[in-house]
């Protein structure tokens, strides 16, 4: 069977969030797959360093990204998506936030798809829309779908206020309409809804618990069902536990562990 992973990562969703309002799509794929509301992310958490984090599978402390402007790795880490591409797989990337740009190398891409006016729901609309369509010409191993508009709703009225729980309802709905195109299409795929951080009043940034506890919602084929996860789970777990059910040969630089709690006995020994 052909392996697909689309990995969802819906910027400054807290958890309890999700459990405070309407999220059908993640509420099935939690029901249906293996879950925790109790992740962890890395400090500073803030976008950059935390995506960095989740898909270069290293802390803070060995990629040296500490703030959204991007620096070169003095001791370079590969990426999932450069990790995929190295191996022959195909990968997209669709998202709404330019910083993004350097969570892979030049040429790990064959397709990406940046929309750089995050100031609406509409953008992430759009992002969803841009992936169904491209999945409608062609298949992808590893798609990467970023959600923007849930963090700049948070920092424009505030987390937990009733606009940016709507921005969530969306977000959910943008995933929804992704994941119905693969099932019409037939590809079953692994799919891992996650944030990179939190939030509290208008912003992110520190180590409260608000900032630093995310979701990480896992589904599909070799996923363990209807299962919450007991062990921590820390964001940079994503990029070996993805690459693992990608069935990639792992880089010798992550330092993150498979999280083998979510996973079939057949999965884990794959």
């Amino acid at each position: 069977m052909k392996k697909r992973v689309l990995l969802c990562s819906m910027d400054g969703v807290r958890p309890d969030a999700i459990l405070s309002t309407e999220t059908p799509t993640i509420d099935r794929l939690a029901r249906e797959g293996a879950f925790t509301w109790s992740a962890r992310t890395v400090m500073p958490s803030s976008t950059l360093p935390c995506h960095t984090s989740m898909l270069r599978g290293v802390p803070t402390e060995r990629h040296g990204i500490t703030s959204n402007t991007f620096t070169p790795i003095v001791r370079p880490v590969p990426s999932l998506i450069d990790a995929a591409r190295a191996q022959g797989r195909r990968t997209g990337f669709f998202y709404n936030w330019e910083q993004l740009r350097d969570l892979a190398d030049p040429g790990s891409l064959h397709v990406a798809v940046m929309h750089g006016e995050c100031t609406s729901e509409k953008s992430d609309a759009f992002l969803a829309e841009q992936a169904c369509a491209y999945l409608e010409r062609d298949d992808l191993d590893l798609l990467f779908l970023y959600l923007g508009w849930p963090d700049e709703c948070g920092h424009k009225h505030g987390w937990m206020t009733p606009p940016y729980l709507e921005s969530i309802t969306h977000a959910d709905a943008c995933l929804g309409r992704v994941l119905e195109t693969l099932r019409r299409l037939g590809r079953e795929t692994v799919t891992l809804v996650v944030s990179d951080h939190g939030g509290h009043d208008r912003s992110h940034g520190t180590d409260r618990p608000e900032d630093m506890t995310i979701p990480w919602v896992l589904n599909g084929p070799g996923v363990r069902a209807g299962v919450e996860i007991a062990t921590p789970v820390r964001i940079y777990d994503t990029c070996p536990t993805l690459a693992h059910l990608l069935g990639l040969s792992p880089a010798p630089q992550w330092e993150g562990r498979i999280v083998t709690d979510a996973l079939e006995p057949d999965a884990i020994s794959a």
